[in-house]
C-alpha cells in the first residue's frame, strides 16, 4: 500500500464518516491477483500495470439498475472520437476476420487479437468483450478470470453509470462462467458476490458473500467488506463483531482498525474509537496518515 493510498483512506474517512475506503480489502501480499494463473509475457500486449496494485472494493450497489450501455454504439463512438484511420482499418480487418472465420481456431486468434488491439489503447473494457468471447470457444478458466478482470478495470476507468453497468454484467457473466469451468475456484466464487453488488444486484451478491464467508471463515477480503458493508449500514455491532473475527485472524489489518474505529465512534466509545484509529497509524507508519488521522480524531475527541 502507497502513500498516496493510504492518505485516499485518510480523505475517505474524514469524507464520508468512515462509510467505504476504495482501496484493497487485506493487507499486500495476501490478495491473490486478479487474473493470477493467465499466463503471459510482458511483452504479449497484456497490460501488467495494475498487476501488483490493489483491486478496488465493491461499489456496494452504486450500478444500481442502471440500464447497461449498448456495446456496439460503444464501440463505434470510440472509434469515431478516438481512434486513428490506421487503427481503426486494423481493428475492423480483426472483426471482419472474426465474422467470416468458420475454424474455431482462427476465430479464437482474430477474437484474441482484437482484445489485445483495445488493451494496448487502453479501452479495457472493450478489450474485456473480446477476451470473454475468446475464453468462451476455448472454454477456458484463466482467458475468462483475465476477462473479469478488465471489465473491472474497465469500471474503475468510466464515469459513466450506463458503461460500468454494462461492464459490470460482463464480469458477472465472465465469472460464473469460470465457475461453471472450475466450481472449485474460491477467489472467483468470491469475487462474482462482489461484481453482483457492483451490478446493482445487491441482495443476492450480499447472500453469496455472506454464505461464502461462512464456508471460509478464514478468508480476510471476505470478512473485512462484510464488515465495511455492515458499517455503510450503521449495522455497528454487527461490524464490531464481524472485526472481531478479523482481528483474531491478523491484528495488523489495517482497514479492519478503521471500520472498527468508526463503529465504536457512531456507537458513543470515543476512547475505543481512538484507540483503534491509533493502532491504525502505528501499523501504517505514514506522517502523512497520522496527520489526517489526527485532524480527524479531533473533531470528535471529548
Amino acid at each position: 500500500m502507497n502513500s498516496k493510498q493510504i492518505i485516499a483512506i485518510a480523505i475517505a474517512l474524514v469524507a464520508t464518516a468512515g462509510i467505504y475506503f476504495g482501496t484493497t480489502n487485506v493487507k499486500p501480499g495476501k490478495q491473490q491477483d486478479a487474473h493470477a494463473g493467465h499466463d503471459h509475457s510482458k511483452d504479449d500486449g497484456h497490460d501488467h500495470e495494475h498487476e501488483d496494485k490493489p483491486a478496488a472494493g465493491p461499489m456496494m450497489g452504486g450500478a444500481m439498475m442502471v440500464k447497461a450501455a449498448d456495446f456496439d454504439s460503444l464501440q463505434a463512438d470510440v472509434k469515431k472520437r478516438l481512434l486513428s484511420p490506421q487503427v481503426k482499418a486494423e481493428i475492423e480487418n480483426y472483426e471482419h476476420k472474426a465474422t467470416v472465420a468458420t475454424d474455431p481456431k482462427e476465430k479464437f486468434l482474430a477474437y484474441e487479437a482484437l482484445g489485445k488491439r483495445w488493451q494496448a489503447i487502453g479501452q479495457k473494457g472493450i478489450a474485456a468483450n473480446y477476451f470473454a468471447k475468446a475464453g468462451d470457444l476455448e472454454n477456458s478458466e484463466k482467458i475468462l478470470n483475465f476477462a473479469a478482470h478488465l471489465y473491472e478495470e474497465g469500471m474503475k476507468a468510466s464515469e459513466d453509470p450506463a458503461i460500468r453497468r454494462l461492464f459490470a454484467d460482463g464480469k458477472v457473466a465472465s465469472l460464473n462462467k469460470v465457475i461453471s469451468i472450475n466450481p472449485a475456484n474460491d477467489t472467483a466464487t468470491l469475487d462474482l458476490a462482489l461484481a453482483m453488488i457492483d451490478q446493482g444486484d445487491v441482495m443476492n451478491g450480499v447472500f453469496k458473500l455472506r454464505d461464502f464467508a461462512e464456508q471460509n471463515p478464514k478468508n480476510l477480503r471476505a470478512q473485512v467488506t462484510l464488515g465495511k458493508m455492515a458499517l455503510q449500514s450503521r449495522q455497528f455491532d454487527k461490524a464490531i463483531e464481524r472485526g472481531k473475527i478479523i482481528l483474531a485472524l491478523d491484528k495488523d489489518n489495517f482497514e479492519t482498525h478503521l471500520f472498527m474505529g468508526e463503529a465504536y465512534k457512531e456507537m458513543g466509545n470515543t476512547d475505543k474509537a481512538i484507540e483503534l484509529f491509533n493502532q491504525a497509524k502505528n501499523i501504517i507508519k505514514s506522517p502523512d496518515f497520522a496527520k489526517e488521522m489526527d485532524a480527524y480524531i479531533a473533531t470528535f475527541k471529548k
